[in-house]
């Protein structure tokens, strides 16, 4: 596992090919909001009293869901001429996917980049090793049952971004802080013990967000929506950053909570990539680090009914995490959320709980909506995701559900526990987040009904 994670890390700086220059193109700009229905409104009085952040990892919205009935997919994807001054190539099918890929995908900072070109969508295949067109791949009902049953019965989110281009790192801090301090990549080191503020031999790379002017700000998006214009134009970027270690103070969620009296748990293991709190150094070395406990306590916290209000599940590294590549088996992935989604759902605590199941960031696959590029960190393609309550929604899904298609990201998750518990927000993302307002129904009575998830035969994948 540690192999391959490595190697995804140093994909940002030759991404795979995309040495040639072409003409230039317009900056993008904000991708209009789709239609929503009337928003919910979400508050302390509000009838969710858990919520729980499920993230996964490397899958973009139309490598998941690209096929899926009334949603916003596609079935083929648009590619570069990598080797030819990045000039347009063919549009090609997105072919069956398999359950065991055989690599990593280039989905770091820069590869996010390349392959939303300035929001022309058809870099995926000039990113590390997507020559091969792996990254054109998708899944079908057939073969990720699981997630599309859980579609058809609550709100799949069809314009949910990552928070930034890439990578894991960054991602995972969004998910507790709103922000990444502007790190832009993962650590530099993994053969250590430890990891994060447990090793001090790590380091990575950030934008030094407290000392850019606007001019550097509006210098940088503009070198960012011209990426593949010119390979000189990753290097201009490069020259922003600075060294930084992997240990780092700035607020999150759960300091908010423990001051506001919330109770709250983040479930992951140490000394894995996504493990966020073990970056956070007042967290990590102080009182709050009994907080973070392994991602199976979860399941005894359900069974005892002390289910905290908010908690964050981190899935551990390999199959259960679903990252592309080292032989990680998708359909053993997709067990592993049958055995903790039964859980939630059969416990006490489901009538009155919300999920939020997501993907860290689009592991350079293929996705066509162009993100809305909020600042010098993102958005990045779009991620799977699935909301899931007895409050969400109702639509015309096969079982129910619903289609969202409200711009959210990372913060909007943030936003959604923040509102619920009235607490301020943390940074300008989650402030302008929306917090899941399309995705949910207070006016109704609970659906208490769930669908019956069974494992499936991965024997053979």
């Amino acid at each position: 596992m540690v192999a391959f994670l490595v190697a995804a890390w140093q994909f940002w700086p030759s991404s795979g090919g995309a040495t040639g220059a072409r003409p230039s193109h317009s900056p993008t700009v904000a991708s209009p909001r789709p239609s929503s229905p009337t928003p919910a409104q979400v508050g302390p009085g509000s009838p969710i009293k858990h919520v729980i952040f499920l993230v996964k990892e490397n899958h973009s919205f139309d490598n998941y869901f690209g096929r899926y009935p009334g949603a916003d997919g596609a079935t083929v994807g648009k590619t570069l001429q990598c080797d030819n001054n990045l000039v347009p190539g063919p549009t090609v099918p997105l072919t069956p996917a398999p359950y065991v890929y055989p690599h990593d995908l280039g989905h770091a900072f820069d590869p996010g980049l390349i392959s939303i070109d300035g929001g022309k969508m058809d870099g995926f295949n000039c990113v590390t090793l997507g020559d091969d067109l792996t990254g054109y791949t998708q899944f079908d009902r057939s073969t990720l049952p699981v997630y599309w049953s859980l579609a058809d019965r609550f709100v799949l989110a069809d314009h949910f971004f990552t928070s930034m281009f890439g990578p894991t790192f960054p991602e995972h801090l969004y998910t507790v802080a709103a922000q990444s301090y502007g790190i832009v990549d993962n650590k530099s080191t993994s053969n250590h013990a430890g990891n994060y503020c447990d090793d001090p031999t790590e380091y990575t790379k950030r934008f030094p967000i407290e000392r850019l002017s606007q001019d550097d700000i509006h210098t940088i998006m503009d070198l960012e929506d011209h990426r593949d214009d010119d390979p000189a134009n990753l290097y201009k970027i490069a020259q922003y950053w600075v060294d930084t270690r992997t240990c780092v103070d700035i607020p999150t969620l759960p300091d908010k909570l423990e001051k506001a009296g919330i109770t709250w748990k983040y479930y992951a293991e140490p000394n894995i990539w996504m493990n966020a709190l073990q970056a956070i150094r007042h967290i990590r070395f102080g009182p709050l680090w009994n907080k973070v406990q392994s991602p199976d306590t979860i399941l005894k916290d359900l069974q005892d009914n002390t289910l905290p209000a908010v908690s964050w599940l981190i899935p551990p590294d390999g199959s259960p995490n679903e990252h592309p590549g080292a032989g990680v088996n998708i359909c053993d992935g997709m067990n592993w959320s049958v055995q903790y989604l039964n859980a939630i759902l059969q416990s006490d605590a489901w009538r009155s709980t919300a999920v939020v199941m997501v993907w860290d960031d689009f592991g350079g696959f293929y996705d066509h909506v162009k993100p809305p590029h909020y600042d010098i960190m993102g958005l990045g393609p779009r991620t799977p995701a699935l909301i899931m309550s007895p409050y969400t929604r109702a639509g015309d899904n096969p079982d129910g559900g619903s289609i969202d298609s409200t711009v959210y990201e990372f913060s909007s998750v943030l936003k959604f526990i923040e509102d619920l518990h009235g607490l301020k927000p943390l940074t300008d993302r989650d402030a302008q987040a929306s917090p899941l307002d399309g995705a949910f129904d207070f006016s109704q009575p609970p659906r208490l009904d769930v669908p019956k998830l069974k494992a499936l035969d991965c024997s053979g994948t």
